[in-house]
């Protein structure tokens, strides 16, 4: 049974709260659900990245990451987000949310970007994680 999106983050030790976002593992899939109204530039995405490779434990992992409070990403940040370098230790990805705008977004980030591992934009959370189960450690 896959935890939802919709409701709260899970209250635990292994949850980590940072300005940027809320991450947390479940079945070995690493969560982050982006902070409301969170605009992306370079300091911003290389904290998201570093905090992501430190809570990775030096494991590849697939990622779901909930874009749905995201307000802006600027352009040299989304090709830093899709580099190899940002992508260490992600063996697949699926940027997610309910707003169909968001989800074109996402789409045309993996399409122009390509990042350097498998990634795909979905806005059913149980079709994007019944995709992830492959790329499980």
């Amino acid at each position: 049974e896959y935890r939802s999106m919709l409701i709260p983050v899970p209250t635990s030790s292994h949850v980590y709260d940072f300005y940027h976002s809320t991450i947390w593992y479940h079945n070995e899939i690493l969560y982050s659900k982006l902070k409301a109204d969170l605009i992306v530039d370079m300091a911003v995405a290389k904290d998201i990245v570093t905090e992501r490779e430190k809570l990775s434990e030096g494991i590849a992992r697939p990622i779901f990451v909930d874009i749905s409070g995201l307000l802006y990403v600027d352009n040299e940040s989304k090709s830093y987000l899709a580099s190899p370098e940002a992508c260490k230790l992600i063996s697949g990805g699926v940027i997610y949310t309910r707003d169909r705008l968001l989800n074109f977004v996402g789409s045309s980030f993996i399409l122009l970007e390509k990042p350097n591992v498998p990634a795909k934009a979905f806005i059913c959370e149980n079709n994007a994680l019944n995709w992830l189960q492959q790329f499980r450690p």
